[in-house]
């Protein structure tokens, strides 16, 4: 008797065992769903962030949908979610969580867990600027959106045989022309210090001229990867005799809106737009009006 009563005893202490393991591994499995939503929140925030901030400073309520759009391609809940641009229009913020449903918890009473994250992107004066960057240069001024300057001056109106064009990763009208089209494909930074690049540039002018106009838009509407959008080094001056260093100080994005002239006499206008592209940011530089983005802790 005393015999049947520990295989008893062991049997229901096996069940107990056995349901106290299945229950723990149960509750692990739930834990693991949980920190993997939060990560997949965290990220989801990240992207939303990085995405919305690169169409400030100009336009808020843009940068809110297109952060919001963001989510939700991430399979983010919005409902949860609040978005916010900070006061200087140079910042965007999200917090906020949701609700993960567990699986097996609930047999011990827990049904559920509240997530939570958040995530600011931030925007910040070029200081490096890798890409895209034209073989033109502006010496600085106080900048105001929409203002009409002059890239490349015609000839006889530049300084010494300068006009505006520089020279990047090499020199001659076929370096510049391929610079003007795509763009040259180095990095430069504040402080470095570039080569002009003497002649009017005709012929390599007059192609530009071509491709630019190909782009059917304005200044009012136009998309973020339009061809008309240069970045444009800004320098200390232009005051060299010929080829010469210049430094740069800063830069700029201008819209390209006109390029005019005739027998050689070649001249392109851009209109100045705040606009965020690929660069390293320097928050202790001037605000020229070119930013880079990244995220803020």
């Amino acid at each position: 008797m005393k015999q049947l009563d520990s295989k008893g005893n062991a049997a229901i202490l096996l069940c107990l065992v056995v349901t106290a393991l299945f229950g723990f591994a149960a509750f692990t499995i739930d834990i693991g769903v949980v920190y993997a939503e939060k990560a997949k929140l965290a990220n989801a925030m990240d992207a939303a962030a990085l995405a919305g901030v690169l169409e400030l400073p100009t336009n808020e309520v843009k940068a809110k949908t297109v952060a919001a759009e963001y989510l939700l391609k991430n399979a983010a809940d919005l409902s949860g979610i609040i978005i916010n641009v900070g006061s200087d229009k140079k910042s965007i913020e999200l917090s906020g969580g949701k609700n993960v449903k567990h699986f097996f918890a609930p047999i011990i009473g827990i049904k559920e867990s509240n997530i939570t994250g958040s995530a600011k992107a931030v925007i910040g004066p070029a200081k490096s600027v890798t890409g895209g960057i034209r073989p033109f240069a502006v010496q600085i001024f106080d900048f105001t959106y929409g203002d009409l300057v002059t890239l490349k001056e015609d000839a006889g109106d530049g300084s010494n045989g300068n006009y505006g064009g520089i020279s990047l990763g090499g020199r001659g009208s076929s370096v510049f022309k391929i610079n003007a089209l795509y763009g040259y494909g180095g990095t430069i930074s504040v402080g470095d210090y570039i080569d002009t690049e003497p002649g009017n540039m005709a012929g390599a002018v007059n192609e530009i001229k071509d491709y630019i106009q190909s782009e059917i838009s304005t200044f009012d509407n136009f998309p973020r990867d339009s061809i008309r959008i240069w970045t444009i080094p800004l320098v200390d001056t232009f005051q060299v005799n010929g080829r010469g260093e210049i430094k740069v100080v800063g830069f700029a994005n201008f819209y390209v809106e006109d390029i005019q002239g005739q027998s050689g006499q070649i001249e392109i206008q851009g209109r100045f737009v705040k606009f965020v592209t690929n660069a390293e940011v320097d928050m202790n530089l001037a605000d020229t009006g070119l930013y880079g983005a990244k995220l803020a802790k």
